[in-house]
Order: structure tokens, then sequence, then C-alpha cells
């Protein structure tokens, strides 16, 4: 088991809302990561990789294809 801890801010697009990933934890090649979020309201929930989307960051020249 790796428990990763980002020195950056990422948010994303979770079930429950927007929400920044504060761990992600990788149990194996059989199962899928955890990322650990919390929410804007201060809730921490667990999702699989299939569940968030990373947000655009325009600070970083986002996602643009220009």
């Amino acid at each position: 088991m790796i428990i990763y801890e980002p020195k950056n801010n990422i948010k994303v697009y979770t079930p429950k809302g927007i929400a920044r990933i504060w761990l992600v934890t990788e149990y194996g090649m059989e199962t899928q990561k955890l990322f650990t979020c919390i929410t804007s309201s201060g809730q921490v929930w667990e999702f699989t990789n299939d569940q968030i989307t990373v947000q655009d960051n325009p600070t970083v020249n986002g996602f643009d294809d220009d």
C-alpha cells in the first residue's frame, strides 16, 4: 500500500460536488486508486478514479488544445 499526499491543491469534480484531493491511496494492481477528497462544505469522502474529473486550471495553461 502506498499513500501519497499531493503538495499542490488539485480541484476535482466528484459525485458530491467540487472538492480538493487530500490523499491518494494505492492498494496494488488489482484495486483502483482511492482519492480522499475534502468538499467545500468540509466533508471528507473517498472516490475511485472513475468517479472524479480534474478541473481545468487556467494558471498552468489549462487543457486547451491551442
